[in-house]
């Protein structure tokens, strides 16, 4: 088991993985599990309703039915074609976040370094980290911005699970997504 600095080498955040990071924690907010849980709720009572109405009476009592089926997986599909473009919309806004970055996770501190400058951080100001995937780990100062680490680019000997213990030893809450 290696001990600190880590380093992670001109970590580099795409459009792409962006979005499927991002997109992944909106899905994993209990709001939107909420949200989708009771909308296939609502449209499988629709389809139940419209196959009563059709094995009953062998036709649509109202055509009303069908519309707020379609309005409903229509609603679904939107939000998730809207949440995916406002997150590549939110990525093209960012110029920090298309940088690459060298971060050194030392015993202390995160240090990242990018063509911006340089931005130290104690660990004690970091309020949690999310594994998102096998490859991602954020890091978070605020509850509005984040560190994006990949792990893919970590040094060799260095393992993402060298990195969990380093956080568990300044007690970083970690969740894993």
């Amino acid at each position: 088991m290696p001990e600190p600095p880590y380093h992670l080498p001109a970590v580099r955040l795409s459009a792409d993985e962006f979005v499927a990071v991002n997109f992944r924690l909106w899905r994993a907010r209990p709001a939107t599990r909420r949200l989708y849980w009771l909308l296939g709720a609502a449209l499988l009572l629709l389809n139940l309703s419209v196959g009563l109405d059709l094995w009953q009476n062998g036709r649509l009592g109202s055509p009303f039915t069908l519309v707020f089926l379609g309005v409903g997986v229509a609603y679904g599909l939107l939000r998730l074609a809207l949440v995916r473009w406002q997150l590549r919309r939110g990525y093209q806004r960012q110029q920090a976040l298309q940088q690459p970055v060298d971060f050194t996770l030392t015993a202390t501190e995160i240090i990242g370094r990018s063509a911006l400058g340089k931005f130290p951080g104690q660990w004690k100001l970091i309020r949690r980290a999310v594994w998102v995937g096998p490859d991602w780990l954020l890091l978070y100062p605020t509850a509005a911005a984040c560190y994006y680490l990949d792990m893919r680019c970590l040094q060799a000997p260095a393992t993402a699970a060298d990195v969990a213990r380093l956080l568990e030893r300044h007690q970083i809450r970690q969740q894993r997504i």
